[in-house]
């Protein structure tokens, strides 16, 4: 027996529920990096393996979701996802050896790469212009929740069992319990596969690289200094503080309760600001306060999610006001890029903090938060 949801409705309600399984999955792996690291034996170089192949996997999987798309739905994409993350998740928490670990990673990094193109694209298309950033606030503000969460369940499971792996099975229940929920409710009407461009015809027009790559370094550089803090703020409490795996956690849930708080603002409140240079205080903000936190009180670290909460539903809006008719094109290749700065991001990090220390490495986020400044206010006006 299956249900029907109205399509805008279910557009909404998946892309958010997935939204939060993503949340917990992406951000339960920097608590419980130390952990891993302790349990398999690994320097911080070899242990960052297990984050650069996943966003690897999802560099991958955001090329792959473009060809997915010629053939299938953009709900057939996210079911994929969800499994995939499901499989990579029970994978991690069952590895016997660190290079099945690693498997289980590019299984979440495959399911990554599908999972933000679907999510974002059923937002962008599935609401108006005016409603759109607001809406995609909330979405983000969705996984802020999710990453709040993520260190708690992260120290709690490990605190009750014994055990980093509980964690992983837990999130691995709630992947599967999502996919047979998907599967018994369908959108009415049902979604089509969609290969045409608003304009109502095939868009075979190639845009222009240095507009690609412009554009998607918006987006994808200011990523990198968000995962780069959140994957790492765990391990430079214990490394520079001497804390333990819950009171690291607890700075972790501090950065996310910030975020959270912000994209909770700008969900509910309109702002009548440019959305450029909305983004332009963000990053200008985040600046500041990394480069504050690093050099006074490690507190102040975790107000940079207050700053930089907004930037990421921004800037997909933005990529999808400034691109129209290109959306989808620029959407899917910021993702990709977006996975390969990830992937330089942890193996630069964890070669940083092998070398000259952790502090040293965090100097990786204020370069990323620039070259992000730079793409915005100078990438080129005309697309193709």
């Amino acid at each position: 027996m299956t249900l029907k949801l109205k399509h805008t409705s279910w557009s909404l309600v998946f892309a958010f529920v997935s939204m939060f399984i993503l949340g917990l999955t992406d951000n339960i792996r920097g608590p419980l990096f130390p952990e891993v690291l302790h349990y398999f034996n690994l320097s911080s170089v070899r242990g960052s393996w297990s984050f650069a192949t996943t966003s690897t996997a999802s560099f991958l999987g955001a090329y792959l979701s473009v060809q997915f798309l010629r053939r299938y739905t953009l709900s057939s994409l996210l079911m994929t996802a969800v499994l995939f993350m499901g499989f990579g998740v029970l994978i991690m928490g069952k590895a016997p050896a660190f290079w099945i670990f690693i498997i289980g990673s590019f299984s979440i990094g495959i399911s990554i790469g599908f999972m933000g193109v679907a999510q974002n694209l059923l937002v962008t298309e599935s609401t108006t212009l005016e409603k759109k950033t607001r809406t995609l606030s909330a979405l983000h503000a969705t996984y802020g929740l999710a990453s709040l969460i993520a260190p708690l369940l992260a120290a709690t499971a490990t605190n009750i069992t014994g055990t980093w792996r509980t964690a992983f099975i837990i999130i691995g229940v709630l992947c599967f319990t999502y996919a047979i929920i998907q599967f018994l409710v369908k959108a009415d009407p049902p979604f089509e596969v969609h290969q045409v461009s608003t304009a109502g015809q095939e868009d075979p027009i190639p845009v222009s690289k240095k507009a690609s790559m412009f554009i998607g370094g918006v987006f994808a550089f200011y990523v990198v200094a968000e995962i780069m803090i959140g994957t790492r703020l765990a391990q430079y409490m214990r490394s520079y503080y001497s804390m333990d795996l819950t009171r690291s956690s607890q700075y972790v849930t501090y950065f996310f309760l910030f975020m959270l708080i912000g994209r909770l603002f700008f969900a509910f409140k309109k702002i009548s600001m440019s959305t450029k240079k909305q983004m332009n205080i963000s990053l200008i903000l985040s600046l500041i306060l990394l480069i504050l936190g690093l050099n006074s009180h490690p507190l102040i670290l975790t107000i940079v999610g207050l700053s930089m909460a907004p930037f990421y539903p921004l800037s997909v809006a933005y990529i999808s006001e400034a691109t129209g008719i290109h959306a989808r094109k620029f959407l899917t290749f910021a993702m990709g890029f977006q996975s390969l700065a990830v992937v330089s991001m942890h193996l630069g990090v964890g070669y940083l903090t092998d070398t000259l220390g952790l502090f040293y490495a965090f100097g990786v986020g204020i370069f990323a938060l620039l070259l992000s400044l730079v793409c915005l206010n100078f990438h080129p006006k005309k697309l193709v």
